[in-house]
């Protein structure tokens, strides 16, 4: 089996509000594997521009490609935008 169609393993998301803990692909949106697990997150445009879904990484790692719905400012200070984000490892958010 190649890498390219090797199956990849989950990362795990937990939520630290209501402590839920779910399983996320790596090549699924965090707000769209919340969504799918039945936690309910604010979020409009579901692409990166609005920042409704905006939420605090506490640790882990991400690929975000946003559409202008967070500022430099914010992601340094360790905002993200869930609904075009994918993890790249474990992930903690506040939210």
């Amino acid at each position: 089996m190649s890498e390219a169609t090797a199956p990849q393993n989950p990362y795990t998301i937990l939520f630290t509000v209501s402590g839920r803990t779910l399983l996320c692909p790596p090549d699924n949106f965090v707000l769209t594997a919340a969504l799918q697990a039945g936690l309910k997150l604010p979020f409009t445009c579901r692409r990166g521009i609005c920042g409704t879904c905006t939420a605090r990484l506490i640790s882990g790692e991400y690929d975000m490609k946003h559409l202008g719905g967070i500022t430099p400012q914010e992601i340094e200070a360790g905002l993200f935008l869930p609904c075009c984000s994918k993890p790249r490892s474990n992930l903690i958010v506040e939210k």
